[in-house]
């Protein structure tokens, strides 16, 4: 049996084959729900698939959209990828991810291909301070930078969706300081990122504001060159700073990670080093990636509103028109057992 066409669809649906093409192609705006649905349902009995690579060479664009990460190794990531695959299929459009390590050269040379195989756009999650090859891309096609917030100076080009990140490690401070602790670590990799250097000025200014100390443990990562922002390694980066938290002299009661792949490394360092969370030190992470629950005790941690970011970034490019501006969105704290009043 030949594979059915389009007409075919027309046929069974009793619409034309333009109708059926403006219905494949995203410009159902005007038809009808019942339209809609009969086109839908003729597709589903016949099994017709569209001829993709025929709809690129007439329109110079695929049903396609781009996924830049630093990093799938940070389960944050992943989860995204999944959300942006999510909300690009509401729009019958695929995604296509790769990990580019924050590397600039990466990013033009995948966004190269990525554009020449005629993507709908391109959702970039790197946060690098220095957004030029992004900026160049939008004159050939829509550029939505995850984790860089429009008050941020030279990104006037690029549409923007972010969770509030100095927010984010306020609200850890505030719950760590209404829990009667009075001096605590924020862990990081090196901040050469925007959400992390967001991420410790709103750490900086909580525990000034409150009047409490506040030291900064920055993780080495300079013996892997290749991964100066520690995205494949966050795990060990935490488990090995899990000892200069101990040693610190300001003596932390409470250590906040800048996200959960470190919290969940410095659980089990504090652990390998006969700590025990939260008797001895609380934790507390951000992004409430799926590990976080599991970790022993549960991790308190910061949640990202991850699926609502993935559509507002899909939408700036499937559908611009009817797309909100750059957006920032807020944190939820969820409080776990992993934070407690600290020891007497």
């Amino acid at each position: 049996m030949s594979e059915p066409k389009i007409q075919d669809v027309a046929r069974l649906a009793g619409v034309s084959t333009s109708t059926i093409s403006n219905f494949l192609n995203n410009r159902a705006g005007q038809m009808r729900p019942d339209t809609q649905l009969k086109i839908q349902q003729a597709i589903e009995q016949l099994g017709y698939r569209p001829n993709n690579a025929a709809r690129q060479l007439k329109t110079g664009v695929a049903s396609m959209v781009g996924l830049l990460v630093p990093s799938l190794a940070n389960q944050f990531f992943g989860s995204l990828a999944c959300a942006v695959e999510a909300a690009a299929a509401r729009h019958h459009c695929h995604v296509m991810t790769f990990s580019t390590f924050r590397d600039p050269d990466r990013e033009r040379a995948v966004m190269a291909d990525l554009l020449a195989y005629g993507v709908k756009g391109i959702i970039t999650g790197s946060a690098l301070s220095d957004t030029d090859h992004l900026v160049a891309m939008t004159s050939r096609c829509p550029v939505v930078a995850f984790d860089i917030k429009r008050t941020d100076e030279g990104h006037n080009r690029i549409a923007t969706i972010s969770v509030d990140n100095a927010a984010a490690t306020a609200m850890a401070v505030q719950h760590l300081v209404s829990l009667g602790h009075k001096s605590l670590a924020l862990v990081t990799p090196p901040p050469y990122t925007l959400n992390r250097q967001e991420r410790v000025r709103g750490f900086q200014q909580a525990v000034a504001a409150a009047g409490i100390i506040g030291e900064l443990v920055i993780a080495d990562s300079t013996d892997a060159p290749s991964d100066p922002h520690g995205d494949t390694r966050l795990f060990e980066l935490g488990r090995s700073a899990a000892s200069r938290i101990v040693e610190a002299r300001t003596k932390p009661t409470a250590a906040i990670a800048i996200n959960d792949m470190m919290a969940i490394g410095i659980g089990v360092g504090l652990k390998q080093l006969g700590r025990q969370i939260p008797r001895d030190c609380s934790l507390l992470g951000i992004d409430d990636i799926f590990f976080s629950a599991a970790h022993d005790p549960p991790l308190t941690t910061l949640r990202q509103p991850i699926q609502a970011m993935a559509d507002a970034a899909v939408q700036r490019i499937l559908a611009p028109a009817s797309a909100p501006g750059d957006e920032l969105f807020a944190p939820e704290l969820v409080v776990r057992a992993s934070t407690a009043a600290p020891p007497k």
